[in-house]
């Protein structure tokens, strides 16, 4: 039977012992003695109809409250399954651009450690990685060169500054600089491979993207902030 048959049993059987109850004190001021004990009866036998019905009401309700309870945490846990699937799985792109040799000395928390306080970390093709300080807007690539990465002084040097957008893969970091000159803002794109060093600079998007295909890019062909690939990696 059903919480809603339960409660419209319920239900009844509260007016029904009302009703009762008014005669009750009806017949026992009266003296009806014969329709006194009738009534009773009646209360009785309506008031274990009640008690049963008040029990199975709330037995389905703890289970449908338990079943609830048991669904969001599954999906709770099949969340957070998911993400750390992902995690892992951009992890292991990652990872799949550096030699073996290199793989086994890098610390566990490179990929781990998004930054504190007024500084954030993107981590890249190791020992590469995105620093933005204060905010979002403008960030350096740098290179971790050892020691804790909390320590960002001595554990990173700056390779590219005022970088404002990015993408990338495993071979190659993708960007548009903000840079100023002469009270003037300039633009300007460039393609730095992990494995070499090495870093190209570029007039426009469209030759950037061209020359990264002829370098075998494999990524997105757009280039997103700073916050998004953030957001991305550490979600």
């Amino acid at each position: 039977m059903s919480l809603v048959a339960y409660i419209i049993i319920f239900s009844f059987a509260v007016v029904t012992l009302l009703i009762l109850l008014f005669s009750l004190v009806n017949y026992l001021v009266f003296f009806r003695k014969k329709q006194f004990y009738q009534a009773l009866i009646a209360f009785a036998v309506t008031a274990t109809l009640m008690l049963g019905s008040g029990i199975m009401i709330g037995v389905k309700t703890c289970n449908f409250i338990f079943s609830q309870f048991s669904r969001t945490r599954a999906q709770v846990e099949n969340k957070v399954k998911e993400r750390t699937e992902q995690h892992l799985k951009k992890i292991n792109y990652l990872l799949s651009g550096v030699p073996d040799s290199v793989r086994l000395n890098i610390p566990a928390e490179f990929y781990e450690f998004c930054g504190q306080k007024d500084w954030w970390r993107t981590p890249l093709v190791y020992p590469y990685q995105m620093i933005m300080i204060d905010d979002f807007y403008l960030g350096s690539l740098e290179k971790y060169k050892g020691g804790p990465l909390t320590e960002l002084r001595n554990s990173s040097t700056a390779a590219i500054t005022f970088i404002n957008k990015i993408v990338f893969d495993r071979k190659m970091l993708l960007f548009l600089r903000q840079v100023e000159l002469n009270n003037s803002e300039k633009q300007e794109w460039g393609i730095f491979e992990f494995k070499t060093g090495q870093c190209f600079i570029f007039t426009s998007e469209n030759a950037m993207f061209k020359a990264a295909l002829d370098k075998d890019y494999e990524g997105e062909l757009k280039l997103h902030s700073l916050l998004y690939h953030y957001r991305d990696f550490f979600r």
